[in-house]
């Protein structure tokens, strides 16, 4: 009689611990290449390829009904749900769901994410370097813009600025975006400073103001503008297109013949009206930056804003260096001219020396003249405050005289 064969324990405690090891190898690899994330993940991929190739369809049908449309300005935010034909980014890309139509925006004919999921963000990056797609996750602050974009990668608009090639958005006591109304700033690899000033067009319009006139003449009424500077067609254009502009946070600012907008620099005086313009011309010459000297809207629009933060207008020796300012005990030197920015008390939503301490060329003609502004310290700031347009020979190069910057974004 045989006798039957049965497994050995010791075969089987070993056939156990290979089931295990072998179940943890595939438990495990499983972790490592979920079949469910990578086939989401190649979903997502394909969905924004989708995106993007309908959005190239979308922008040839624009040049289609209008040759002279610019793709540089083509913005289009993300859909509201109405479908009503104003222009959100689901009647563009009609493919993308609803879910996705809340996270993009078309900004500079790109598409852009607004979503705050890491992973999705993570794979936008990965699809980015892979097939060249155009996504911009935004720039945060205090990183040097390599294109014109926004701190958040959201369009941009007054309450939004636009952050121009080769500059950073720096904090400076406020919070981007949210306290855009404070005064947001931003500073090139040299140290430089703008200021941005938000045009809503209702609280702040980009206009002349007819009524600060001057005792010698000069009203808004009667004074022309100068040519601005090569190659800007018309300074309203980065109003409409981007809802705002640059102011320098300084006067002008002499460092060893350089010019500058920077804290504490020699005030650059002694400048006749032609030098200045020269000047503030000469500061940025790039493609996606100039500058230009201060205009007549340009003031009168960033005296508008200053004044919805309860500044005096018409009197304004209460915030500027003038020779009659009302200023604390610590605060020294008041009638004498002082390097920019001398004061935080003679600052206004983050511009320093706007009102007093020197005054300001603008682009603005008078006759034969050419207008300045601002007050100096030498003159009261109730008779010859901020606001206030007076008019000098083009020529004369005087000791209370200096003038400002502004920046045109391409």
């Amino acid at each position: 009689m045989k006798k039957s064969k049965g497994i050995s324990l010791i075969v089987l405690v070993i056939t156990i611990i290979v089931i295990i090891i072998l179940a943890g190898a595939v438990i495990l690899s499983l972790a490592n290449n979920n079949p469910i994330e990578s086939a989401n993940e190649a979903t997502f991929k394909t969905n924004v390829a989708e995106y993007n190739s309908e959005l190239a369809m979308a922008i040839t049908n624009e040049y289609l009904k209008d040759n002279s449309f610019d793709s540089a300005t083509f913005d289009v935010g993300v859909w509201d749900g109405t479908g009503d034909g104003t222009g959100t980014i689901k009647e563009y890309i009609t493919s993308m769901s609803e879910v996705d139509a809340a996270k993009y925006e078309i900004q500079n004919s790109k598409l852009v994410y607004i979503g705050s999921e890491q992973t999705e963000i993570d794979m936008l990056v990965d699809l980015g370097i892979e097939n060249g797609s155009q996504i911009v996750i935004g720039l945060g602050v205090n990183v040097i813009a390599t294109e014109n974009t926004t701190v958040n990668g959201q369009a941009a608009t007054y309450q939004n600025p636009i952050v121009p090639t080769g500059f950073k958005a720096i904090n400076d006591g406020t919070v981007w975006p949210t306290d855009w109304n404070e005064g947001l700033v931003i500073e090139d690899t040299s140290g430089n400073q703008f200021v941005w000033v938000p045009v809503d067009g209702t609280d702040v319009s980009y206009s002349k103001n007819f009524t600060y006139a001057s005792y010698y003449g000069a009203t808004a009424v009667n004074t022309i503008d100068d040519t601005i500077l090569s190659g800007v067609i018309n300074e309203n254009t980065q109003i409409s297109k981007y809802g705002g502009f640059y102011i320098a946070r300084y006067e002008a600012g002499n460092t060893s013949e350089v010019l500058v907008s920077k804290k504490n620099a020699a005030v650059w005086n002694f400048s006749n009206y032609a030098n200045s313009k020269t000047k503030a011309e000469s500061m940025y010459v790039s493609e996606e930056v100039k500058s230009g000297l201060v205009t007549g809207t340009q003031w009168d629009t960033t005296l508008e804003w200053v004044k919805d933060s309860g500044k005096n207008l018409w009197n304004s020796r209460s915030w500027g260096n003038h020779s009659n300012s009302v200023a604390p005990a610590d605060v020294t030197g008041v009638g004498n001219l002082h390097g920019s920015g001398f004061s935080e008390y003679w600052k206004a939503n983050n511009i320093y020396d706007l009102a007093g301490n020197a005054w300001e060329w603008t682009n603005e003609k008078y006759s034969t003249f050419m207008i300045y502004r601002g007050g100096s310290f030498a003159f009261d700031g109730d008779g010859s405050p901020v606001c206030i347009r007076n008019n000098y020979s083009p020529f004369d190069a005087i000791y209370s005289m200096t003038f400002r910057v502004v920046l045109y974004i391409k």
